[in-house]
């Protein structure tokens, strides 16, 4: 072990010494070189320093003026063409953004006003639609034109019946919230239905919705679900029984034990002679379509006739 060690430090010693012959010879090499370049002819004397040059000053170049570029004034017609343009060959993304640039300069254009709605209407951005209408609120188009407001207003409910803002602004305008089923241009579906429930804390509303979306869509479980979540939720016993026929109707005979427990969790709102009938028509489908006509329910043609 101490040779090992002796050898090491022998080692250490090498190379250290090594080290400082390499700086050593560098050193060395560097100096002859400064000493040569600094020597002077034999028998010459150094002749004085030559005082620097002061190099001429170069005369300024001539200065070219840049050429002036007149600015090109945006012509409203123009940009109303290249929007249109765009709308015709389906390009609405395009046509919104030239429109809205156009429209915050002129509010008042109401031909741009309409393009840029349309264009709002076929992205389906119900958002912007919506926050367009409410901005132009006071403005003077709409001071001279509630018609006109009116009618956008109503439009955009038909296309997205819950949206919060396009609600406030008909409320503001006095105008009537339509039932779900005249403001409709297409049918209700059950992703749709769920969307604008979700969006619109009104449980009236949120109960008429799903009732049109279950016509369309009598299968479909989430439907029922969210009907009975809102009206348990309300502690309304009639439109909880209501879901509670609509939903046995749809499960058949093969979902027992969810109507069971639905029922079981309806009990909890009160007491009502409905509760016993139900119970023993439970897998019925002739006595729960009984039920469903002695409460003027109406039951969709794509349910099932077990």
């Amino acid at each position: 072990m101490q040779d090992l060690m002796l050898l090491l430090e022998i080692a250490v010693a090498i190379l250290i010494s090594v080290e400082l012959f390499l700086r050593f010879r560098a050193r060395r090499q560097r100096g002859k070189s400064d000493q040569k370049n600094t020597a002077t002819t034999p028998g010459v004397a150094p002749s004085a320093a030559p005082s620097p040059v002061q190099p001429e000053s170069p005369s300024p170049a001539p200065t070219v003026a840049a050429p002036t570029v007149e600015p090109m004034e945006l012509s409203g017609e123009d940009l109303l063409q290249e929007a249109g343009i765009y709308m015709q060959y389906g390009h609405y993304s395009q046509a919104a953004t030239v429109l809205r640039w156009y429209v915050d300069l002129q509010p008042n254009d109401t031909r741009a006003v309409n393009q840029l709605l349309d264009a709002y209407l076929a992205l389906e951005d119900f958002s912007a639609y919506a926050q367009l209408l409410e901005s132009l609120g006071e403005s003077q188009i709409a001071a001279r034109d509630q018609g006109w407001l009116k009618e956008r207003v109503s439009l955009g409910l038909r296309r997205d019946p819950g949206n919060l803002e396009l609600l406030v602004l008909a409320e503001k305008l006095g105008l009537p919230i339509p039932t779900p089923e005249s403001q409709l241009d297409e049918p209700m579906t059950a992703a749709k239905a769920l969307a604008l429930v979700s969006r619109n804390p009104d449980p009236q509303y949120g109960i008429a919705i799903l009732h049109a979306a279950i016509l369309e869509e009598p299968l479909r479980l989430p439907l029922y679900a969210e009907l009975l979540r809102i009206t348990h939720q309300q502690r309304d016993l009639e439109g909880y029984l209501n879901g509670l026929i609509l939903m046995d109707l749809a499960l058949g005979h093969g979902g027992s034990s969810i109507q069971e427990r639905m029922l079981r969790a309806g009990k909890n709102l009160g007491p009502h002679p409905m509760w016993a009938r139900l119970e023993s028509a439970q897998g019925n489908p002739s006595a729960l379509r009984a039920l469903a006509a002695e409460r003027n329910l109406t039951l969709s043609p794509r349910l099932p006739v077990l």
